[in-house]
């Protein structure tokens, strides 16, 4: 079994733990050491697992001990800052529910969470540390770059580009052969049926209504 680190212990982090349990049960495959967070104190617990330091204390925990880290953050940019200052850091898992469809001409980059009952279809590439969450459909021939995260129950339709850092809310569609641009920020329940330029906010009735 893998020994691995969970960066960021708020909610994702505890969904992190609950997918990593989840798959155990179907096939011992991690070990879950504990959680590095900026904002919780060592050897205070988070799903019964301990706050092993910092963030920055990834590089020297790993000189004592060899594991595999996973960011658990949803936000893209903060994803992006962590993998940048962890750069030197390898070992990023790649984390995907046995129950996900992931067609075996597609791939999926390192440092990636795939959660139960995602369906990837054919000739799409799924870049590093993107979280695709439950229910979520990413169709064929799609590319969805570095750090995106696509919610419960998004529909992507063929020949779609999502940029990096982007974030898809819940119940989103989004139509073929669409760009989304890079930090686009998609709201609950938005269709996509048109480009959308680098750091657009896309609302539903001028209600934003995105992560917090």
């Amino acid at each position: 079994m893998k020994e691995i680190v969970i960066m960021g212990a708020g909610e994702l982090g505890k969904e992190i733990v609950w997918l990593i349990e989840d798959i155990n049960r179907i096939k011992p495959t991690w070990v879950i050491l504990g959680f590095l967070d900026d904002t919780k104190a060592v050897g205070e617990l988070c799903s019964g697992y301990p706050i092993l330091g910092p963030m920055s204390s990834l590089e020297s925990l790993r000189d004592i001990n060899s594991f595999y880290a996973v960011i658990a953050v949803q936000n893209g940019a903060d994803k992006t800052r962590i993998a940048k200052e962890h750069a030197e850091f390898n070992r990023w898992a790649t984390i995907i529910h046995p129950t996900a469809a992931i067609a075996p001409e597609s791939s999926v980059g390192c440092g990636s969470v795939v959660f139960p009952q995602v369906t990837v279809s054919v000739d799409t590439v799924i870049g590093k540390h993107v979280l695709l969450y439950i229910h979520s459909i990413i169709c064929n021939d799609c590319r969805i770059e570095d750090c995106v995260s696509v919610m419960s129950g998004v529909s992507v339709a063929e020949h779609v580009t999502v940029g990096e850092r982007s974030y898809i809310s819940a119940g989103s569609n989004v139509y073929p052969h669409i760009s989304i641009g890079k930090d686009c920020r998609i709201a609950v329940g938005a269709t996509i049926d048109d480009d959308l330029q680098d750091g657009v906010n896309k609302n539903i009735k001028g209600k934003g209504l995105f992560y917090k």
